[in-house]
């Protein structure tokens, strides 16, 4: 039989699903102190380099490059924290998935599994900010399915015909001088700049896995000062 170790696809996580599970970790690990007696960092050590990782995004994501240095220091501790913790998860664990899980970490398969069909996203938030022409636009993180990627779609003045997209195509019919903005950049927050505040745009995120692509969600109103 297989033996059952920590994941380490959080290597390849987008900025803000590191965070949600860097949190689940710290959870997992320091409420369970019966099952995890001795684990190399303490719960105050990893909540501070949480606390540092998102305060240093938070910073790039408002203020661009020249935070980014930053923001990458920051990522690396976080991540040299949790492959501290997932070694020490393995040896408390020996094998058990269930002492894996309980840690916050995804245990390996046993025997390969395919990545499951991704729904549709639910939630979508349009979060107004205080720059001409930017908004932030975001929908919670889908756990425990494989998520590599989130998509971010903008029409302006029409919304689309959701029937345009199905499996990852999309088939636009743009009308005269409509705006049409894609973003690719794989985090679920988005920044979106240079927007023009005499517009009405519509909003669709997505995601993406292994298996595919996500339906689009429902579109959102997007309006920026």
């Amino acid at each position: 039989m297989k033996n059952r170790v920590c994941k380490l696809a959080f290597h390849v996580y987008g900025k803000a699903i590191l965070d949600t599970f860097a949190n689940g970790v710290k959870n997992g690990i320091f409420m369970n102190p019966l099952i995890f007696v001795d684990p190399p960092l303490t719960d105050a050590e990893l909540l501070h380099l949480i606390v540092d990782y998102n305060l240093a995004l938070a910073n790039y994501d408002a203020n661009g490059k020249n935070f980014k240095t930053a923001y990458l220091k920051s990522r690396t501790k976080l991540m040299e924290a949790l492959n501290q913790l997932a070694t020490y998860v393995n040896t408390v664990a020996n094998g058990d998935p269930s002492v894996i899980t309980t840690s916050g970490f995804f245990p390996t398969s046993e025997t390969s599994q395919a990545a499951p069909i991704l729904e549709k996203i639910e939630i979508v938030k349009v979060i107004p900010t205080t720059v001409n022409g930017r908004v932030r636009i975001e929908t919670p993180a889908i756990v425990g399915k494989g998520v590599s990627a989130y998509g971010l779609i903008l029409v302006s003045e029409t919304p689309l015909e959701i029937e345009n997209f199905n499996d990852g195509f999309l088939n636009l019919k743009a009308t005269e001088g409509q705006i049409i903005i894609i973003d690719f950049n794989r985090a679920r927050k988005k920044i979106v700049n240079e927007l023009d505040s005499m517009i009405v745009y519509y909003g669709y995120m997505f995601a993406v896995n292994a298996a595919g692509v996500s339906p689009l969600s429902d579109a959102v109103r997007v309006k920026c000062i």
